[in-house]
């Protein structure tokens, strides 16, 4: 019986290659870059949304006077 294809990979060890493995780093490497990203935004956004409702009233005495 021949044995091929798919149930063969199933059996047989495989070994990423050398470029396959700097894909992964690669891809591995910009999801954490977007979730780095993506948790400095979503920390300003709350940070502005609780501090909003303050921005008003709150003066700042270094500012130039209006």
């Amino acid at each position: 019986m021949r044995s091929d294809g798919i149930s063969r990979a199933a059996k047989d060890i495989v070994q990423a290659t050398f470029f396959q493995k700097v894909i992964l780093c690669a891809l591995a490497g910009f999801a954490a870059a977007c979730l780095i990203q993506w948790g400095k935004v979503f920390v300003e956004g709350a940070d502005k949304a609780l501090n909003g409702g303050y921005e008003h009233r709150a003066s700042d005495p270094l500012a130039p006077q209006k």
